[in-house]
Order: structure tokens, then C-alpha cells, then sequence
């Protein structure tokens, strides 16, 4: 009997869940998530000004999809109430793994966020918080829907989807790059900014969206712990690289609230 879609979804990210590889201490110690947070917010510097870990004291936070745990580290040092849901159970055991090992409060369950039952068992929240995870799973509407139905009025939806006109789509359709470091990704759509009120539906108001970040180092360097420009990114002035990150950059990031 053949996987389905959601099978090979699971699979792919319990094989090599997100930024997994980008420690080299003893996986699972507090060095090994000390070099994974480092590394992680050198290369997107933008996610904490576009999480506001320091905005959500004493608020419930749900994280849908936490990688192995970098944001939710952050959210849960700055005093939220932190849950999590993730459909790779490699993931959630990661994350639950390295709150221990900090001493960390946070709750860990391996969720389909399609799931409405699953999803409104967790009780209402202050901010739903997603990033880089939604636009990997077919069911994008209904998992919306379940966002909005957990989030309390005036709560904020902050998400993160991939830009259909940025720089990296179009090395994609041209062969030359991947949606993901780990070849092989069963799903991912990207998305353009025109498409992102379609995709929330009604009640919701837009308060921010824009674009940013373009991975620009040399890939096999990157891997060695060395951040080195690709040649063509190195002669560029740092306007310009703005300007790419601005106007072709990957992330699509989006900020509503529900009304």
C-alpha cells in the first residue's frame, strides 16, 4: 500500500526536522541549542522582531510547527505561556528535549493542526505563532480556519510562508536550488502578497506584510561553520543586497489580527 501525501510529509520531517544540522556540539545538549539559536538568528536576523518574543509575557502563545524549539526558547525566557504543536513527533520529542535540558515550561503535543477537535482541546490563545511550517501541508484552509477558531478576539496570527516572486523561485524554476536544504520535500507551495488576504478569508485585519531574507552564502562553506558570500552576492553593495531581501526576498511575513 502506497504512502499518502501526509504520510511522506511525516517521514520527511522526522527524518532531518528543521535546522537539526546546525549544531556541531553533542546533539541535545544546552551548547548544541546555544549553536543552533546562534546560527539560526545570524542568518534571519529578522525573526525576532517579527515573533516580538518580549511582546507576549504572561499571554498564551501557540507555536504551530517548532522545528526543534528556537523560537519557542525565546517565548518561553520572555515569560509566555507556551504550547507547541508539530506533526513530526521527532520534532516535538527535540523541543520537549531541549526545554528540559534549559529548564524551561512549555507544552508538547504531536498535533495535525487540520485537526479542529485536536486543535480547540489546546483552549484559546493570544497569539498563534507559525513560521516557515504552513505552507507544507495541503490542508491551508482549514488549518486557517483552526487558527482562527483557537485565537481570542483582538489575538494577533503571525506566519511566515514562502514568496512566490523572490529570488530563490526563480533559481527553483530553473533548476538551480530546492525548497529545502534536505532534497526531496513532498510538499511546499509559496505564495504572492496579493494571495495572502484570499488565504486568511474573512475577519481578519492585515497589519503588516512584507518580504525578507535571501539565504546568500556559499552553501558547502555554510556547512563548515563559515559564512561566506556566493561571488555574484560579494559584489554587490550592501544596498543592493538589501534591496533583494526587501523587494525577492523568501519569507513572506505576515501579521493579522483577528477581528
Amino acid at each position: 500500500m502506497s504512502e499518502t501525501l501526509e504520510q511522506r510529509i511525516k517521514r520527511y520531517w522526522n527524518a532531518q526536522p528543521c535546522n537539526i544540522k546546525h549544531g556541531t556540539a553533542e546533539p541535545g545538549t544546552t551548547e548544541f541549542f546555544q549553536q543552533v539559536s546562534a546560527r539560526r538568528y545570524r542568518v534571519e536576523p529578522h525573526i525576532p522582531e517579527f515573533a516580538g518574543f518580549h511582546l507576549w509575557q504572561g499571554k498564551r502563545v501557540l507555536e504551530v510547527g517548532c522545528g526543534i524549539g528556537s523560537d519557542g526558547e525565546e517565548f518561553a525566557k520572555n515569560g509566555a505561556e507556551y504550547v507547541v504543536i508539530d506533526y513530526s513527533d521527532q520534532s516535538v520529542e527535540v523541543a520537549r528535549q531541549r526545554f528540559e535540558v534549559l529548564g524551561l515550561e512549555g507544552k508538547f503535543h504531536n498535533i495535525d493542526a487540520s485537526d479542529a477537535d485536536a486543535m480547540k482541546s489546546l483552549g484559546k490563545f493570544d497569539l498563534v505563532y507559525s513560521y516557515g511550517v504552513i505552507h507544507h501541508f495541503p490542508a491551508l484552509g482549514t488549518i486557517i480556519d483552526n487558527v482562527k477558531d483557537v485565537l481570542n478576539v483582538g489575538g494577533e496570527f503571525r506566519f511566515m510562508v514562502y514568496a512566490r516572486n523572490s529570488w530563490k523561485q526563480a533559481m527553483i524554476y530553473r533548476g538551480l536550488d530546492q525548497y529545502e536544504a534536505q532534497a526531496g520535500c513532498p510538499y511546499a507551495k509559496s505564495f504572492t502578497k496579493e494571495e495572502i488576504p484570499e488565504i486568511l478569508g474573512e475577519g481578519w485585519n492585515i497589519e503588516r506584510l512584507r518580504q525578507d531574507h535571501c539565504f546568500m552564502y556559499n552553501v558547502e562553506a555554510y556547512k563548515q561553520g563559515r559564512y561566506e558570500l556566493e561571488p555574484w552576492f560579494a559584489a554587490m553593495p550592501e544596498a543592493m543586497r538589501e534591496g533583494i531581501r526587501e523587494y525577492l526576498g523568501w519569507h513572506l511575513l505576515v501579521k493579522a489580527r483577528k477581528l
